[in-house]
């Protein structure tokens, strides 16, 4: 079993959408065994801010499933999207 970098992209449901705050709240969210590498907010599209996040984590069964759920259920989030993944 290997580790792996996943990356998420996060959009809002408004566009006065804490972002920043959000940034700085995701250690907190992540499921055991999920390490934040780097989170940074970018510009999407018509105002609108997405923030992208690369987690590394262990290779195993469910861990990105949990992941991704976690992501989903964050108040105000509209979209998770996963557009990447990589071995490390």
């Amino acid at each position: 079993m290997g580790k792996v970098a996943v990356t998420f992209n996060l959009l809002p449901e408004e566009t006065s959408f804490d972002m920043e705050g959000l940034k700085n709240r995701i250690p907190g969210l992540l499921p055991e065994g999920v390490q934040p590498f780097r989170a940074e907010v970018k510009p999407f599209a018509f105002g609108l801010k997405a923030l992208e996040i690369v987690c590394i984590m262990d290779d195993a069964n469910n861990v990105m499933e949990a992941l991704e759920e976690r992501l989903r259920s964050i108040e105000g989030i509209q979209n998770v999207e996963n557009t990447g993944i990589t071995l490390i």
